[in-house]
């Protein structure tokens, strides 16, 4: 049997949780149930992707939280949940147009074509490293026609702000590095950009070869190990931590024998 390509959110899952991980891809349960962090997270990026695709230099901030706005009335559905109950839907909202209020000042406002180096939006990314298969969806995709340099762009709506020091060995960007290495085999070295939102603060880094090289012998490990140890029963266990609290699977969990405090909206 073909083994399924691994993209770090599949990784992300087994180092948090196995059980997660055996209910998700194992038994290939998944729900539309989204917290309301993450539905934030993709109203934001879905307005960013937009900006970019639409190609438009005159936007204003106005019109950029009417599309945010439409984005969230629109996709908004019946399986949302809060786990903070001391933080209401609308306050939520009103994040997402922070994040977007920074974005749009150090971004867009004052910068005719914003959008003239982009290459390409949620661009899906896959490669093999020993036979491993890897797999991405990229936020953007720059190329610098003067410094004849790429960019891979990540906006993050979360909290944690990664240090300099973790971004030039991250596995999720630095699996997007490798992808975009060997799809097209830059003449430069390729520069990583994390967008941390609510903060307006931007991370830049530009591994090199022994950060990359880390990545890969990294990503193979944690690959080879996945595929180890989802064979032995004794191996898959619950991770019980305050995350369960944001897991939408304990219905299915066999270490949980209560419902979920999780509230739908």
């Amino acid at each position: 049997m073909m083994q399924d390509k691994f993209s770090f959110s599949k990784i992300n899952t087994f180092n948090n949780c196995r059980e997660q991980y055996y209910i998700n891809y194992i038994l290939n349960i998944r729900k539309p149930n989204e917290n309301i962090e993450a539905y934030l997270g993709s109203c934001v990026h879905n307005t960013i992707e937009i900006l970019y695709k639409e190609k438009n230099s005159n936007v204003n901030f106005d019109s950029i939280i009417e599309l945010y706005d439409s984005i969230w009335k629109n996709d908004w559905h019946d399986n949302i949940y809060l786990v903070d109950k001391r933080r209401k839907p609308h306050q939520y909202y009103n994040l997402g147009i922070e994040c977007l209020r920074h974005f749009f000042k150090k971004n867009i406002q004052n910068k005719n074509n914003f959008f003239s180096n982009t290459i390409d939006c949620e661009l899906s990314v896959d490669f093999q490293i020993d036979g491993i298969g890897f797999r991405g969806i990229i936020d953007r995709l720059d190329f610098d026609p003067e410094k004849k340099q790429y960019t891979i762009n990540d906006y993050k709506t979360s909290k944690r702000i990664i240090s300099n020091k973790k971004a030039l060995r991250d596995l999720q960007l630095g699996l997007y590095l490798i992808a975009i290495e060997r799809k097209i085999q830059p003449t430069n070295p390729i520069k990583l950009r994390w967008y941390f939102l609510r903060y307006g603060v931007e991370v830049l880094v530009e591994p090199n070869l022994e950060d990359i090289n880390y990545v890969k012998q990294k990503l193979i490990k944690k690959a080879k190990n996945i595929i180890d140890l989802s064979k032995k029963s004794e191996s898959i266990y619950a991770n019980e931590t305050i995350l369960c609290n944001w897991c939408h699977y304990w219905q299915e969990c066999r270490a949980k024998t209560t419902s979920n405090p999780a509230k739908r909206i």
